[in-house]
């Protein structure tokens, strides 16, 4: 009988350990690898119809952002005349409120309230000012007076007051400057926020608006966040909550990204439109969409000093015109002995300020306004963006992929002209300028090569009109070297 019982339990056993194998081996192949296929390869076929326009061309890329690489207010100061080439409209700042930065919190008043003193902050404020831009402000860290730490859960009465008085001091007479509520609040190094508990970024965000609302009711400026490391769409959603229960206000919303790969960018901003395509959000719909910060790599990384930092960044930017509001390349300038690994578009001047290969492309973009043109014909790497502005059309094209590009030869129209004698300059990135005089009629075409990772513009000026209207289109068969040995 007990032989019976114990064949019995056994057989039972036997069938729980094959049932627990086979849920095993199904859970296993529940989270096997996704397998990425790789797209076809698209090749380029570049046609820029100059009578098809859709408007000026709104510059998202003159926004620039500087961490806290050293203390002072020298930290911008020696970046003044260069910066002012790429014609900025806003540089973000973080580290404001860091007693080891700025001191802006010096005591308190009788009344018990937070003495403050602007003048450090305020020096590199007028700095970013002389560079012809606005002060976009990451409202961070704490000061000591307020919390144990710079990223401690503060005293919120204070954080409310210093919110108040920060507002008041800078859009008293100032319109349109930024308040972002943080910066990167999940990341452990700058207090490990959650969306919930003893430290919810959502009571930071709720007194810092408090605040911001108390200084004028008739400032004109923008409050926002949350500045996330990377999109994610259930802190978005959240926040969303929360300020529709709290009736809050929230101008803009805001993250970072840093991936090698365009796609990625556009992919965050799409996850936000699927949100707010949701009725509950609909309040939301034309809500302000910014990224902060930006780059290949979070990391220090040689690639900053490289050419393909500069194609990288204009595929990038071609992607998210029309979509999001700016896009704040970090950073302005390296720290100290960062050699050239630092993330900036300027080395620190204790090596001698030297410009950057992105440097040399925003300075190209300062002067890249207009109507923007329609331009048909992009491929896997090469791409582009085209505007017309009086008698000049000025196109800008990168060959750039994620994925090691290499050199392509490919066809560029200049489609839909008047008929005329046109100047055409063309210059790669680095190389002089390429100048001729040339005839066309309806179109100019060219035979273009680039190498992988360059960068070139092209511009083509009418200078006089067709004497002979029956004569052929001209082609412009222009190459460029490949230059493999600087890529």
């Amino acid at each position: 009988m007990k032989e019976k019982l114990y064949l019995t339990i056994l057989s039972l056993l036997s069938l729980i350990l094959f049932i627990g194998m086979v849920a095993i081996e199904k859970q296993f192949q529940a989270r096997a690898p996704e397998i990425y296929l790789e797209k076809p390869f698209v090749p380029a076929n570049l046609i820029v119809n100059t009578d098809r326009e859709y408007g000026p061309l709104l510059g998202v890329w003159q926004a620039f952002a500087q961490g806290g690489e050293e203390p002072g207010q020298q930290m911008l100061k020696p970046t003044i005349d260069l910066m002012k080439k790429t014609k900025p409209q806003y540089v973000r700042l973080d580290h404001i409120f860091d007693d080891d930065y700025y001191n802006v919190v010096i005591g308190r008043n009788n009344d018990g309230s937070l003495n403050l003193d602007w003048s450090r902050l305020d020096k590199t404020i007028d700095d970013i000012l002389l560079m012809g831009a606005k002060p976009f402000l990451s409202l961070s860290y704490m000061p000591g007076m307020i919390a144990g730490s710079k990223i401690n859960v503060p005293n919120w009465n204070d954080w409310q007051d210093l919110v108040r008085q920060t507002v008041k001091h800078y859009s008293d007479n100032m319109a349109d400057v930024y308040y972002e509520v943080w910066n990167e609040p999940s990341l452990p190094m700058f207090g490990d926020w959650k969306m919930y508990g003893a430290k919810d970024y959502r009571q930071l965000y709720y007194y810092a608006v408090l605040g911001a609302s108390q200084a004028n009711s008739n400032y004109n400026y923008k409050i926002g966040g949350p500045a996330i490391p990377e999109l994610d769409p259930v802190w978005i959603r959240l926040l969303f909550d929360y300020c529709l229960t709290n009736n809050l206000r929230l101008d803009f919303i805001s993250w970072h990204r840093y991936s090698f790969d365009p796609a990625v960018f556009i992919d965050d901003v799409y996850q936000i439109n699927i949100l707010i395509d949701d009725p509950q959000y609909q309040s939301f719909v034309s809500i302000e969409k910014i990224i902060t910060e930006w780059g290949p790599n979070s990391y220090k990384d040689s690639v900053y000093s490289s050419p393909v930092a500069a194609a990288h960044m204009l595929a990038v930017t071609r992607k998210l015109l029309d979509k999001v509001g700016w896009v704040f390349t970090f950073e302005i300038k390296d720290g100290p002995g960062q050699g050239s690994s630092g993330w900036g578009l300027l080395t620190h001047e204790s090596v001698g300020i030297k410009e950057k290969p992105r440097f040399f492309l925003y300075d190209w973009l300062a002067d890249f306004d207009g109507q923007r043109l329609e331009v048909l014909g992009e491929g896997s790497q090469i791409t582009g963006l085209a505007v017309k502005k009086d008698r000049t059309v000025k196109a800008v094209l990168t060959n750039y992929s994620p994925y090691t590009p290499y050199e392509e030869s490919f066809q560029f129209t200049f489609a839909n002209l008047a008929g005329g004698k046109y100047r055409l300059l063309i210059q790669e990135l680095f190389d002089q300028v390429k100048e001729q005089e040339i005839e066309a009629q309806d179109s100019l075409v060219l035979n273009l090569t680039m190498p992988a990772y360059s960068v070139v513009r092209l511009e083509l000026t009418k200078i006089s009109g067709l004497e002979n209207q029956n004569s052929d289109s001209a082609l412009g068969d222009i190459y460029f070297d490949a230059h493999k040995d600087r890529f």
